[in-house]
């Protein structure tokens, strides 16, 4: 348990330093007026990131899971919806060519992958791990076609 919360510590603040970065690109690929960086925005990002932080270290058992799979599908659900479902200036198909065109959209899909990284970690902590199906099989020599079960885990 203490490697996958230090994994999904990991990831979140891994994440934050993206996002923030990603914050910094968009002023630069978006036009004017807002190609400037919210302080409002790093401020909202940060406090959000921390106290995920927070929570990650100091809770215990399946509520590590669920705090990660809230945080991870909050960030999953505005990411999708703002660069690739939203017809806007920062969508991912819709930037503008320029020199940080490339590093935007690769900070896109970073985010992206940190995320569904997130889910994966947070579904581990709630304790969903891959298990195979259990299967009856035919025991010899009792009568009646007696079967018991065999897990192959």
């Amino acid at each position: 348990m203490t490697r996958l919360r230090t994994f999904a510590l990991l990831v979140v603040g891994a994440h934050w330093v993206v996002a923030i970065w990603h914050l910094f690109l968009a002023a630069d690929v978006l036009p004017a007026p807002d190609n400037r960086v919210s302080s409002i925005a790093v401020v909202l990002l940060t406090l959000w990131h921390w106290s995920a932080l927070i929570l990650l270290w100091k809770l215990s058992g399946r509520l590590i899971g669920w705090v990660s799979l809230i945080f991870f599908s909050a960030a999953l659900s505005a990411d999708l919806y703002e660069h690739f479902l939203h017809a806007s200036l920062n969508n991912a198909f819709m930037v503008a060519a320029g020199d940080w065109a490339a590093w935007f959209n690769g900070s896109v899909y970073i985010l992206l992958a940190l995320e569904i990284l997130g889910l994966s970690v947070g579904a581990l902590l709630l304790g969903g791990t891959i298990q195979t199906r259990s299967t009856l099989q035919r025991v010899d020599g009792k009568p009646g076609g007696a079967t018991r079960l065999l897990s192959h885990a």
